[in-house]
């Protein structure tokens, strides 16, 4: 009988410490190709960052989608967000934008500070990571949506993540199709690791 009680007690103690345990954060990544798609043979940088920070990751990268275009998933990044409520982030990852510079400079500006002010109304709880579009070259469309995206940061308290001067750096970072390499993957990963370990 006594072995018994043991056992029970043992089993309550073992059931009160895992009812207990923290549910590990929830990540939603919004993105472009570069989120949405894998290379071959290697984790994407979307999966990497979720591991190394253990994070239930969800990703709802669009090709084709950005701030100002809706992509392949008929919606742009700010139209996306509601639909993640469902998810209740603890994290919101935005990422990208090289498919919107086509679009104006003023329709760039306005579309990322929307889009941020519409992550913070949805997710006010939630940390907010915007990291800079994923492109080569410092022409005048990649250096207003950079801009635009720290600044639209900036006012909602949101983390900005810059790779500009890495991606520029390391041309074999992204291929002749304009989207990112194995090696791509894996120094996005890094750096954005890097940037969120550092807060």
């Amino acid at each position: 009988m006594r072995r018994v009680a043991i056992l029970v007690a043992a089993m309550a103690a073992a059931s009160s410490l895992s009812a207990c345990s923290p549910e590990p954060p929830t990540a939603v990544f919004v993105g472009d190709a570069a989120t949405a798609v894998s290379p071959t043979g290697a984790p994407s940088w979307v999966d990497a960052v979720s591991d190394a920070q253990g994070w239930t990751e969800v990703n709802a990268g669009c090709e084709g989608s950005g701030y100002t275009q809706r992509g392949v998933c008929m919606a742009t990044y700010r139209e996306q967000l509601p639909a993640l409520v469902a998810d209740e982030p603890d994290v919101v990852v935005v990422s990208g934008g090289v498919d919107d510079l086509g679009a104006t400079p003023g329709e760039i500006r306005a579309a990322v500070s929307a889009t941020y002010l519409e992550a913070r109304s949805t997710f006010p709880d939630a940390t907010i990571y915007a990291v800079t579009g994923l492109a080569l070259g410092t022409d005048a469309a990649v250096s207003v949506l950079d801009d635009a995206v720290e600044q639209a940061a900036a006012a909602v308290d949101a983390i900005y993540v810059d790779l500009g001067d890495e991606i520029d750096s390391h041309p074999g970072l992204v291929g002749a199709d304009g989207g990112l390499t194995a090696e791509g993957h894996a120094a996005v990963a890094e750096l954005t690791t890097n940037v969120i370990g550092g807060e």
